[in-house]
């Protein structure tokens, strides 16, 4: 009998990917697109790994994720991310530009665009 659960398998999934990107590399990239400025309690790693959780589990909505991810925050801590609260998540999103992922998504799928691979 399988017991593993669709969010225990993203959360899995999701930490071997943020463990493909390197953290100068997101927090280098935060800086130059200005993302790190508007961070005050809500990491940008934080923020990275809610959206890529958000994709993965084909969540409905913010609500969704959030629920997900902090029912999953002891397996999170571990590898220093933080569950974000509905408006914490909806606030950084609505602030933040997106432009901070197109680096990650581009060193994750092996873009020759990025010019990291």
């Amino acid at each position: 009998m399988n017991n593993k659960t669709p969010t225990r398998a993203n959360v899995i999934v999701l930490k071997q990917i943020l463990n493909l990107i390197p953290r100068g590399m997101i927090n280098r990239h935060a800086l130059e697109t200005g993302v790190e400025a508007k961070a005050r309690t809500f990491s940008v790693l934080s923020h990275l790994s809610a959206m890529l959780f958000a994709q993965l589990s084909h969540a409905i909505g913010l609500n969704d994720v959030c629920d997900w991810l902090r029912l999953k925050s002891a397996a999170l801590a571990r590898f220093g991310v933080t569950p974000p609260a509905r408006n914490t998540l909806s606030n950084a999103n609505k602030e933040r530009s997106a432009d901070f992922t197109v680096i990650p998504q581009e060193f994750i799928i092996g873009s020759k665009k990025a010019g990291w691979c």
